[in-house]
This record gives structure tokens, C-alpha cells and sequence, in this order.
């Protein structure tokens, strides 16, 4: 059986997973499935040089998370979130996840 590719398709994968394991710096497990690296950011958010809101977000492949909605639990290094926001897909076939703590 001959399967057709889309030209890149491969290259942007491995691509992309390499990417997640270089910039990982937290480990997620989303509804009991394997563990993933996500890139977490916590702290103030600076606008035109001025801090406002505390950040907690999340970046993630979104292969990793199908279906993912907000108000959805998510643990990420043995601590509990839950998604504040709907999830915001990039170009790239990543996610921005905004997180409260559960």
C-alpha cells in the first residue's frame, strides 16, 4: 500500500518535537495519558514597562491535546490547573493555554 505524504509533512514533525524538547521546562499530563513537555511561564505580566497581572500560561503542541476546551482540568508538574481561556491555536500547531489554579 503506497501512502502519499504532503511534501514537508515529516520534516516539520520531527521539527516541531524537537523543539519541544529543547524549550520544555515542565512536564504535563493531560486526562491520564502519557506525559508530554509543555513550556509553563509564571509570573508578572510587563506592559510598556509597567507590571500588571500574574501570568500563568502554558505552551503546548496541539497534538498532544485534541479536543481540549476551556474549563478543562490539566496537571502540569504534579500540580493541578484548570484552562481560564479558550485555547489559542498559532500557525505552528501549538497553544497558548491561560491557567488558574484548581
Amino acid at each position: 500500500m503506497t501512502f502519499l505524504l504532503i511534501p514537508g509533512a515529516e520534516r516539520a514533525g520531527r521539527v516541531r518535537s524537537a523543539q519541544q524538547r529543547h524549550h520544555a521546562n515542565a512536564v504535563a499530563v493531560w486526562q491520564g495519558g502519557e506525559p508530554f513537555g509543555v513550556i509553563l511561564r509564571r509570573g508578572p505580566r510587563e506592559a510598556l514597562g509597567m507590571v500588571g497581572a500574574y501570568v500563568l500560561a502554558c505552551r503546548l503542541p496541539a497534538d498532544m491535546v485534541p479536543g481540549i476546551a476551556q474549563g478543562e482540568p490539566i496537571e502540569i508538574d504534579q500540580v493541578n490547573y484548570r484552562i481560564a481561556e479558550p485555547p489559542q491555536p498559532d500557525e505552528s500547531g501549538w497553544l497558548l493555554l491561560q491557567l488558574e489554579v484548581a
